[in-house]
């Protein structure tokens, strides 16, 4: 196959999955990038100070919508999250908890489905460590903004994420949605 350089604006999805290289200039190259988001969210966040993150939640926000665009639609939960696992589990590999006891994954609370999702091999949390700073910042918020975005486009309702704990091996967050359409 013969590798023809590719300039502009394009779609991820016209790249050949064929584009040459080693694996190690993958690698190196992924490190490098994971250092300049480290450091980008860095002077974002000394810049905005706490607006820092509600500026990249919206952004991942938007990417979760667009990467959901290819899913089937459902309004079954667990379902959502399954799908939502296979497309999204490449980058953020979580998967549905439920506390010992607990009977299903998901709690039912008047108009709203809450479940726990335990994020284990996460390409944010990498990032973090690797440049030495801490978790709850603005890249944990471009995250938390691109689950919300999938599971809303999914099964088009309204959708939010809060922390319940992070840690160096894995962090655990709560999905609650509304009922009731956006």
């Amino acid at each position: 196959m013969a590798i023809q350089e590719v300039r502009g604006t394009f779609k991820p999805e016209l790249i050949p999955k064929e584009t040459g290289g080693d694996i190690d200039d993958y690698e190196d190259a992924l490190h490098v990038l994971m250092k300049f988001m480290g450091s980008m969210s860095s002077a974002l966040e000394q810049v905005s100070g706490r607006g820092a993150n509600a500026i990249v939640y919206q952004a991942g926000k938007r990417m979760g919508h667009d990467a959901a665009k290819m899913m089937e639609k459902t309004d079954n939960l667990e379902q959502a999250m399954d799908e939502m696992g296979e497309v999204l589990g490449h980058e953020f590999y979580y998967r549905m908890w439920k506390p010992a006891g607990q009977e299903n994954y998901t709690i039912e609370k008047g108009d709203e489905t809450i479940v726990k999702l335990l994020f284990r091999d996460c390409v944010v949390r990498q990032t973090l460590r690797r440049t030495g700073l801490p978790q709850k910042g603005p890249l944990c918020y471009l995250l938390y903004g691109y689950m919300v975005g999938a599971v809303e486009e999914v099964m088009d309702i309204k959708g939010k994420v809060d922390i319940d704990h992070v840690g160096p091996n894995a962090c655990l967050k709560t999905l609650t949605i509304k009922w009731g359409g956006k």
